[in-house]
């Protein structure tokens, strides 16, 4: 693993300083990124995709622990020296871009590289972490499903540390101010865990945050009894975004996709107190809400 003094003679030699709108803060502490992987639990089979990989440190022990690494790098230079480190190893893909195509896609050129399942191990950029984890849960659930040809890996598990206020939203499963859509979705589609705390000195440069380690397994017996993934982030969209309204006001609005009758039917069909706010509805209920209104139940647990 690289120490601080090898990663600032990389970046001087690529001629770049770290980039704080890229998020570009570097996992320092070896102790922590060993737990970082030791948390995967990688088997060696597994083609694993990290997103940010910077100068490398975590690509390396990736690579030996892993069937095959697809390194993600917004930052040419970066990903140019990686290259020039790693690059020529069959098991080694670099793609220099943004993983993101827009806030609810993967990048094609990314899932190109990926095989029918994968896993996500990264220190991930904060401003992507919630809309990257939540696309994909759902491209996940679409291959499940067979839907939208466009979603074509299933992410199996992912590892990744990420500041704490974002992974209490991610692992929360009750009401609150950390409660909503993605916390829904996570609870719906995966088991997710905190582990490590990262102080901010085990970066560089030093943020201004604690960070956590969270691992999150995609669950397809759970993901299965959704029926429709896009009625329930239609319906996670319209009562979070008006979370002070009590929900069964939300179709009021015109932007709802759902007729004020069926939505109230639905929600006395999921035990839903109409006079609730959305951050007090379960994961549960969202489920049912969602599976009633997209014509559905959930099939009969044996």
């Amino acid at each position: 693993m690289q120490r601080l003094s090898e990663i600032q003679a990389l970046l001087a030699e690529a001629g770049v300083k770290p980039r704080r709108k890229l998020g570009q803060s570097f996992l320092i502490d070896g102790n922590l990124m060993g737990k970082l992987v030791d948390l995967a639990e990688l088997t060696g089979s597994e083609t694993v995709l990290e997103v940010g990989s910077g100068t490398g440190s975590l690509t390396e022990e990736l690579l030996a622990r892993a069937q095959k690494v697809v390194a993600v790098e917004i930052d040419q230079a970066l990903a140019d020296l990686l290259v020039r480190r790693q690059g020529g190893q069959e098991k080694l893909s670099v793609i220099c871009g943004d993983v993101l195509a827009g806030k609810h896609r993967i990048s094609p050129d990314v899932l190109a590289e990926l095989p029918a399942t994968a896993h996500l191990v990264a220190n991930l950029p904060y401003s992507i972490a919630t809309p990257l984890v939540a696309e994909s849960l759902l491209g996940s659930w679409r291959v499940l499903k067979r839907r939208r040809s466009d979603s074509r890996c299933l992410f199996e598990r992912l590892t990744f540390t990420v500041q704490k206020e974002v992974a209490d939203k991610l692992c929360t499963t009750s009401g609150g101010k950390n409660y909503g859509p993605v916390s829904v979705l996570v609870a719906l589609l995966g088991e997710a865990r905190m582990a490590a705390t990262i102080p901010p000195d085990a970066f560089w440069p030093r943020p201004n945050v604690v960070s956590k380690m969270v691992r999150i397994d995609f669950d397809a017996d759970r993901a299965g009894e959704l029926s429709d993934a896009e009625t329930l982030t239609k319906i996670l969209a319209l009562t979070f975004g008006h979370r002070r309204k009590q929900i069964h006001s939300v179709t009021r609005r015109k932007q709802s996709p759902f007729g004020g009758d069926a939505f109230r039917q639905a929600l006395a069909a999921a035990g839903i107190d109409p006079s609730l706010r959305a951050e007090r509805v379960s994961p549960e209920q969202f489920l049912t809400l969602a599976n009633k209104l997209s014509g559905s139940t959930p099939p009969t647990q044996g």
